[in-house]
């Protein structure tokens, strides 16, 4: 008897051929023998009765088991130990095996990570899962017989509420809400984290096939029809070590929420994994059940994301090339936008929206569509919001100085024009902001897509090395020293005073880059800042460098790496070490005082007297962040508090009091660090 998955039972109307053949055999048997037996006890038509109630009772009695069997199924998927029991618990795990949803049927097989050795073996060869997919996106009829040519091609983004959530709504994860480990998973999930810096005991109790909502806005849902043909796509999908109901889920979300016509391929590279039994066998035969043209390579030797990439391109086909994490999930629409714009002009690069997954819950929180990317002056990529957005139609693409660099489409062919990728870039680190610059400078444009959605899960720190010859630190700092020698001319003197490990490090030979820029016919550094005003490289500057007291005390930021966190945090006043770094100011000629996009500025004082000063974000019509220089007292007094100026109190503390020609914490000197010519 075959085993069945939860909720995938079907009744049928009409017994099968076998048992009719068994039940009919009695009446045709031996008719000349049976005949005394039948003028005896009834006559044939009797016989006929009989035979036909007995089929309806067979036909009752079947009904009520395979109902029996899928309510006690769909009730075992639906326990919290859904990964130790050895069937319906791996159904819950890949979800639509409880669904009839899907064609055409196909053989699937996996294990979850929490799964001893043995049982995977186990399973590997006795637990073979029925599973369906359906294209959700199925193009509509183009002409009366059925037939579409390319140019006739009309994709339509799905209605979410016309469609049935294959799981009951009150699995783990559904509709994106969050998902908190019961009791019996708290320890479960505390010693598994460090596995991947995220949740993988929560991620293993959600379904594969999640439901999840449709976010996108009300502009974006009247653009759900799509004129073909629309450029065929390779998904390229980089993993080391990743858990496996999240890289599972990726690819499930892909093959739910993407027409199937234009996955020209999906390529998983996974890069040197270790001691991860479910990425070999248990994943080769999972991707044999999709219904699209899935490639799983795998690196000997540990190469990064980024050399990863490189070789997976190298074999795509599709005419765009689509990069995605391992550990998110698609959102409703997200491919047609992004492929549309690239179909208008080839040389676009198009991000979505990427919304949080939360590494403890898995809950679905929605991305800001107001904001674009930028970049600090210690090369850490970073959001911006965007000032005077419009409200008016929140469908329009956003141009965006920088990409996040996990998740974009573009043109294969443009993609290979643009050099690819640096491969002296190692693991990961600086390649969206070089790819960023070259696609800019060189005649391209950067856009995100407010109606393109994709989850990622995001965590606070990475779960695995990156080189065993260096720190991480030295493997980014040298990634960003190869990105600054070529694309950032004269401005690389304002990366170098800010992040001295970076001039000191060897970024090796970028020679044939900079033969790559000279070739592409790229612009200027200088020009690509002038077309985004860029608040933390003001054109306005009159002096980069340290300011100091006579007494040798430095204006010091104290920022870490990721410079928004220093927002309204006191400035503070350190010996002058003269290695630059934190101690790095631009003083512009409306009299602001930078570092970085964070502007000097007298916070709530305890006292009318005297303010602390703190980091504001820089604002061109806020005077209380103007500090006029007097050259014959070397005072900064400030515009907005008249007769105060920016002094030293005790040891450190840099605050706002009277001005006092005679405290020699009040003279100021500017000492120039770096020359920058407008």
């Amino acid at each position: 008897m075959k085993k069945r998955s939860g909720g995938g039972a079907q009744s049928s109307s009409s017994p099968s051929p076998s048992l009719i053949s068994r039940i009919t055999s009695k009446e045709t048997m031996s008719p000349n023998s049976n005949r005394r037996f039948e003028s005896r006890f009834f006559s044939h038509e009797k016989l006929h009765t009989i035979i036909l109630t007995s089929l309806v009772w067979i036909i009752i009695l079947l009904s009520i088991l395979l109902i029996a069997n899928q309510y006690n199924s769909s009730k075992h998927c639906s326990q919290y130990n859904l990964i130790k029991s050895a069937f319906c618990g791996i159904g819950q795990v890949l979800t639509r095996f409880c669904s009839d949803s899907y064609q055409p049927e196909q053989n699937f097989i996996t294990s979850p990570k929490s799964q001893p050795k043995q049982f995977v073996e186990n399973m590997v060869k006795e637990n073979v899962v029925k599973i369906k997919f359906k294209d959700s996106y199925e193009q509509e009829t183009c002409q009366s017989n059925g037939q579409c040519s390319n140019d006739e091609q009309l994709y339509q983004v799905p209605d979410q509420f016309s469609q049935k959530n294959p799981n009951p709504s009150n699995w783990p994860g559904e509709m994106g809400e969050a998902y908190l480990p019961p009791p019996q998973l708290e320890e479960e999930s505390k010693r598994r984290f460090s596995e991947n810096m995220f949740d993988i005991a929560v991620s293993d109790q959600i379904a594969l096939n999640r439901a999840m909502p449709d976010i996108r806005n009300e502009h974006c849902k009247a653009h759900s029809r799509f004129n073909g043909p629309l450029p065929t796509v390779s998904i390229i999908i980089v993993f080391h070590n990743e858990g496996n109901s999240t890289l599972l889920r990726t690819l499930v979300s892909i093959i739910n929420r993407t027409p199937w016509k234009l996955i020209h391929e999906i390529i998983l590279l996974d890069d040197a994994s270790v001691d991860r039994e479910y990425l070999h066998e248990p994943l080769e035969k999972f991707i044999q059940t999709l219904p699209v043209r899935t490639i799983l390579l795998r690196n000997e030797k540990r190469l990064g994301l980024i050399s990863s990439r490189v070789k997976a391109a190298k074999i795509a086909t599709g005419e765009t090339l689509m990069f995605l994490d391992s550990h998110v999930e698609v959102l409703n629409g997200w491919l047609l936008y992004l492929l549309e714009e690239i179909q208008k002009d080839r040389k676009t690069i198009v991000c979505p929206i990427i919304d949080v997954l939360t590494w403890d819950a898995f809950q679905l929180l929605q991305g800001a569509t107001d904001i674009f990317g930028t970049f600090s002056w210690k090369m850490i990529f970073r959001w911006s919001k965007i000032q005077g957005f419009s409200l008016s139609n929140q469908a329009l693409p956003i141009q965006t100085p920088t990409m996040a660099g996990g998740l974009y489409a573009i043109d294969r062919l443009y993609f290979e024009e643009l050099g690819m990728y640096d491969e002296g870039i190692k693991i990961w680190g600086g390649e969206n902001l070089e790819m960023s610059f070259k696609c800019w400078m060189c005649g391209g444009r950067i856009i995100i897509h407010p109606c393109s959605h994709v989850a990622h899960v995001f965590r606070k720190e990475t779960p695995y090395k990156f080189l065993e010859s260096e720190s991480v630190f030295v493997t980014i700092f040298k990634n960003y020293k190869r990105v600054v020698l070529v694309w950032l001319d004269e401005y690389k003197q304002l990366i170098y005073a800010v992040n001295p490990d970076i001039k000191r490090l060897d970024g090796g030979d970028v020679s044939d880059r900079i033969q790559l820029r000279q070739k592409l016919n790229c612009t200027s550094f200088k020009d690509y800042l002038k077309r985004f005003k860029l608040k933390n490289f003001p054109f306005n500057h009159r002096f980069i460098g340290t300011v100091s007291t006579s007494n040798h005390r430095c204006l010091d930021s104290m920022m870490g790496p990721d410079v928004s966190k220093g927002l309204n945090t006191q400035v503070s006043a350190q010996t002058c070490h003269k290695d630059g770094g934190n101690q790095i100011f631009l003083y512009t000629t409306t009299n602001k005082i930078h570092f970085d996009e964070l502007c000097l500025e007298p916070g709530e004082g305890k006292s009318t007297a005297n303010r602390n000063i703190i980091f504001t974000i820089c604002m061109n019509d806020r005077k209380e962040q103007n500090w006029e220089y007097d050259e014959q007292t070397f005072q900064l007094k400030n515009e907005h508090f008249k007769g105060k100026c920016l002094s030293i109190l005790g040891d450190s503390n840099v605050m706002l009091i009277p001005c006092d020609t005679n405290n020699p914490s009040q003279r100021w000197t500017f000492n120039q660090e770096v020359e920058l010519y407008d």
